[in-house]
């Protein structure tokens, strides 16, 4: 996992938290969709992309879509962001089951930013951002 600086993670995190939670962006269709099962009981996550500037090459949009797709979380994305999301001196995770959903979803959007990233579009450019929204039971 790539170490960013933990202040602009969190307002990352914290700002497309509440835009997603809030549905000023959420589309009809989804990029992708898992069940997550997390601490005991079930996240529903929706991801979708979406250009922040004009001007997308096909190129970015198919190193974000492949990179969507082909997500996985390991052991070590899990505890690099669960560490992460536990420091974060603001945040009260109303249950285990919310934060180890939220957990998933971060190591997967981190996911398409370092690709996008190794394919040349570095995040401080953005070009696409990778929103998503979440919804937990337990």
């Amino acid at each position: 996992m790539r170490r960013r600086p933990i202040v602009f993670l969190a307002a990352t995190a914290t700002l497309v938290g509440c835009l997603s939670g809030c549905g000023f962006v959420r589309p009809d269709v989804v990029d992708r969709r898992d069940e997550v099962a997390a601490a005991g009981g079930v996240c529903r996550i929706d991801w979708w992309l979406a250009a922040v500037s004009e001007g997308v090459t096909e190129e970015a949009w198919q190193v974000a879509r492949d990179a969507l797709r082909q997500a996985s979380v390991g052991p070590e994305e899990f505890a690099g962001w669960r560490s992460t999301l536990t420091s974060l001196d603001d945040t009260d995770w109303p249950s285990e089951t919310e934060l180890e959903g939220a957990v998933h979803r971060e190591a997967v959007r981190a996911a398409v930013r370092d690709a996008l990233a190794d394919a040349g579009y570095p995040d401080e450019n953005r070009v696409i951002e990778t929103y998503s929204s979440m919804l937990c039971a337990p």
